[in-house]
Order: C-alpha cells, then structure tokens, then sequence
C-alpha cells in the first residue's frame, strides 16, 4: 500500500503571551506558514491498539510527514476539525526523509490568537 502524503494538517503549540493591550494570553503559534504540512494518515489496526494498550500507551493515529526538525512531542496537531495530541516521533534510523507521528485526539487548550511561522 503506498503512503501518498495527500491530506493538510496543523502543527501548533501553545505560548502566554500578551496581547495588544499587554493583558496575559495564551497564543496558539503554528511552527510552519500559512501553507499547511502534507501528511499520509492512518488510523491504527486493532492489533496495534491492542499492542500500544499493554505497552500502558493510548495511541489511536499516525501521521507521517517530511522531515520537520521542529517536529517534537508535545505538540498539538489539527487534522479535519480534530485535535491531536502528539505523543511521539520517530525518524527511520536517522534518515532526515520522513517522520512518524503518533498521536491521541485531545480537547484543543483553549487560546486567544493565533500566530504562524514567519509573520511578523
């Protein structure tokens, strides 16, 4: 099966910050621009869950994208109106091509505005 990288997703993490008035705020600051990353996305087999719940893990997907190195876990990532937590990431033997994510659906922390990579 191959892992056409065809669908759009959202990496983000949350900061306090300030806002215009200098009021405290938390800032949800995207680690790319605008463009969304493309990503290959799976949901995990039955066998894998089963796996990942004796190993005292809940991961339920995975995202594989092209190398990022400000991919790390902790990280919130967007995927069709859903909210994931990432809880690792792993790079093939150190081979800066593509990385697996794993994640968890998550409730989104709640922010007051949003900020991307490179605006100013």
């Amino acid at each position: 099966m191959s892992e056409i990288k065809d669908k759009f997703i959202g990496v983000y993490e949350v900061k306090a910050g300030r806002d215009v008035y200098k009021n405290e705020c938390n800032v949800k600051r995207y680690i790319h621009d605008r463009n969304r990353l493309r990503a290959y996305v799976r949901e995990l087999s039955e066998r894998e869950k089963f796996a990942a719940k004796a190993a005292g893990a809940e991961q339920s997907t995975v995202f594989k994208v092209n190398y990022n190195p400000k991919l790390k876990a902790g990280l919130y990532l967007e995927f069709r109106d859903e909210t994931y937590l990432i809880k690792s990431v792993d790079g093939f033997e150190f081979y800066r091509r593509d990385l697996t994510l794993r994640a968890e659906r998550v409730k989104p922390e709640p922010t007051d505005h949003e900020e991307y990579e490179g605006d100013a």
